[in-house]
């Protein structure tokens, strides 16, 4: 891979694990700030799929860091990075803060606007990865961002509307493409 398409790739890649290290961050706290243990396992499920995210990320990010081609996306998936993971951002998004206040509807607001930021954020980054392999990459992270979203869109709307939260273990989506 030629040094500017390397560059080019880690630097996409740095900024990806960062957007997925906020995610776990705010997850875990969304699952202290909630009292229902349905919308606890909400935001635990989703934390975890962040951590999924991060290995699969860190597996891409040191293969090219070494000068090598992209994994293939089911050799990301199931690659154990080098390198111990680095599960918490360089600092924490205050943006994605949840207030004392705020109800359960508002942090599952807050959750959709962060998963409408990654979907935007892979879906540029697909764009503009020149390498096939890249683009299936950031193409299959901006699928899982998408999904989050609609699933927690069904969980505001079933909340709203019936007052309770919504939690289907069959329909969530999970990072194993369930």
């Amino acid at each position: 891979m030629e040094e500017a398409v390397c560059k080019a790739a880690l630097a996409a890649l740095d900024r990806a694990l960062e957007v997925e290290r906020q995610g776990k961050v705010f997850y875990e706290e969304a699952a202290r700030h909630v009292q229902d243990p349905a919308g606890k396992a909400v935001f635990e499920a989703l934390a975890r799929d962040e951590v999924e995210h991060i290995r699969l990320l860190q597996a891409q990010y040191e293969k090219i860091e070494s000068g090598q081609e992209w994994l293939a996306l089911d050799e990301a998936r199931v690659c154990e990075p080098q390198a111990p993971v680095r599960l918490f951002p360089q600092q924490k998004d205050v943006a994605l803060t949840i207030g004392s206040k705020a109800t359960d509807a508002d942090a599952l607001r807050l959750a959709m606007a962060f998963e409408e930021k990654g979907y935007q954020a892979y879906s540029q980054a697909q764009k503009e990865t020149d390498d096939p392999t890249g683009k299936e990459v950031f193409a299959f992270l901006a699928k899982q961002e998408n999904d989050h979203f609609v699933y927690l869109q069904k969980t505001l709307d079933y909340l709203t509307n019936q007052g309770a939260w919504y939690f289907d273990a069959q329909e969530f989506p999970m990072f194993d493409g369930g």
